[in-house]
């Protein structure tokens, strides 16, 4: 993975963190750092991370379409369709919004080189603040 991807990775990692701990929002693309760097017409997600994981574009296959679709039904009262909704702000809102958003976090997390899971989990281990 190349620096640029790296630090888009660790950007939208960090965006899901505060989502779990209710300090964030979710905006979909416009503040997703991977969406900034790979989302783009002639890209389509190629080469983009979450892609390259499930070789699908916009994130399906990820526990974000369940995220989308809780939040169009349960708190949007909206019918989703094709997972293309007028996009509305989504927080955690419910307890089944938590656990799809720490979902969503733990795949992204996976996501990372080996060299770098080892580098948090070796923080975590001396008490440093990751």
């Amino acid at each position: 993975m190349d620096k640029k991807t790296l630090v888009a990775l660790k950007k939208s990692i960090e965006k899901w963190e505060k989502i779990v701990a209710e300090k964030g929002k979710d905006l979909g693309s416009d503040n997703c750092a991977l969406c900034g760097l790979f989302a783009t017409k002639d890209r389509k997600c190629v080469g983009c991370p979450v892609y390259m994981k499930t070789g699908e574009p916009l994130c399906r296959e990820t526990p974000y379409i369940d995220w989308l679709k809780h939040h169009a039904y349960r708190h949007f009262n909206v019918l989703l369709g094709d997972c293309n909704i007028m996009f509305t702000p989504c927080v955690v809102e419910c307890p089944t919004c938590k656990e799809l958003a720490q979902e969503e976090l733990e795949f992204l997390k996976s996501l990372l080189p080996e060299t770098q899971k080892t580098k948090k989990k070796e923080k975590r281990e001396n008490g440093k603040e990751i």
